[in-house]
């Protein structure tokens, strides 16, 4: 089993503090996670050429070349986004958008996700509800199976992830659960 982590924040915090965890206690059941940044690579934004759908090739030379790579070698695609404005992290829409090369020849088609959604604030339908339902909607486009949603909130800090715990050591189990499904 290979699991790709999809890190939409560029700090240090807890976005990519909950990455490395899930990426330990995957390891314990012998899953093997690569974690990519994406805001801290070299990726253009999509012009929307539409070149791709012909050739399944994007036009531009970037990093995105061995992320789709490490996309197509993944069973599943684990999303951590915090979240902005109530939506999804910039860096993790460019990223989806630059999976299209993989959407026409329906690459994408059964692969698994999970969604995370990091909130600042401590109000649950305000902060998270919108990040969620962008990565669900995605997956559902690209034919997907999104097996896992999970929302944390008040996660303002660097570390406030670790106040936490329990709810990510929970999701970790339910996440171990779901691979071995």
């Amino acid at each position: 089993m290979r699991c790709l982590i999809i890190v939409g924040s560029r700090r240090d915090g807890n976005s990519l503090k909950l990455s490395k965890k899930i990426k330990e206690e995957l390891k314990k059941e012998r899953i093997i996670c690569n974690i990519i940044v994406p805001g801290n690579q070299k990726i253009y934004t999509c012009t929307g050429c539409m070149d791709c759908d012909e050739s399944g090739v994007c036009d531009f030379y970037d990093d995105m070349i061995s992320n789709i790579e490490k996309v197509n070698k993944s069973d599943t695609l684990i999303f951590i986004t915090p979240t902005r404005w109530n939506l999804l992290s910039g860096d993790i829409k460019i990223f989806m958008d630059r999976l299209n090369p993989l959407y026409v020849p329906k690459k994408l088609e059964g692969k698994k996700a999970i969604a995370i959604a990091i909130g600042s604030t401590a109000k649950e339908d305000f902060s998270t509800k919108g990040a969620i339902t962008s990565i669900d909607s995605f997956c559902e486009n690209a034919k997907m199976q999104l097996i896992g949603k999970y929302e944390f909130n008040n996660c303002l800090d660097f570390n406030d992830i670790e106040s936490h715990l329990d709810e990510v050591n929970k999701m970790i189990n339910e996440i171990k659960n779901k691979f071995k499904n």
